[in-house]
């Protein structure tokens, strides 16, 4: 995170050096110095506000790209379509099983109109937490107490859908797709509901 303040300590001269279009600095960093200098009086060129608007945009764009490395596709542009991001079905599957991030990742496929991606998201899911309840019953009842490991067991078992899941996702999602995050708040309540549900439907039958 780029402090303003420390910024704003610079001479003009420095500062002249963060605006430059060969520039090695983050975004925030040409934005302050752009501001700044803006600020002390240094009059701007129509054309050199919108060359350096421009490489911040470039600079913020290339950020972002490698701080959401994991999620191809994923852009600030807020005219994109909005979907789930991939690291997000992958936190769902991981955490709240796989049949939770397959169904995150039908709701991308609805959203953009493929219907096979949306279908094949959800019979592997279901298909896979059918195998994955059985992997678990079959080993406990037949060669090992997993009382105590069972949740490391399923976390391996749920990382495996999840691979299966972004190989559907690999071979059926268009390349090109630019896509905006959408928020997993609502999700996440419901996915815990439904986890307690669950549970309390369990212990008390």
């Amino acid at each position: 995170m780029v402090n303003r303040n420390v910024i704003k300590k610079l001479s003009d001269i420095e500062l002249e050096k963060y605006i430059k279009p060969d520039s090695r600095s983050v975004a925030d960093a040409v934005q302050y110095a752009y501001e700044i200098l803006k600020e002390r009086g240094r009059n701007f060129t129509p054309d050199e506000s919108e060359e350096i608007e421009a490489l911040v945009n470039k600079k913020r764009e290339a950020e972002f790209a490698e701080e959401n490395s994991w999620d191809e596709g994923a852009t600030t542009d807020e005219n994109a379509i909005e979907l789930y991001k991939n690291s997000a079905i992958l936190f769902f599957s991981l955490f709240f099983g796989v049949i939770f991030g397959a169904i995150l990742q039908t709701l991308n496929f609805v959203k953009i109109k493929d219907i096979k991606g949306a279908v094949a998201s959800l019979l592997f899911a279901i298909g896979f937490t059918v195998l994955q309840i059985f992997i678990i019953d079959y080993i406990g009842g037949n060669y090992m107490d997993i009382s105590d490991s069972s949740f490391y067991i399923r976390l391996f078992l749920s990382g495996v859908g999840a691979v299966g899941l972004a190989l559907i996702r690999q071979l059926m999602f268009p390349k090109d797709l630019q896509y905006r995050a959408r928020s997993t708040v609502a999700a996440a309540v419901i996915s815990v509901l439904i986890l307690v549900a669950i549970f309390i439907i369990y212990t008390t039958g």
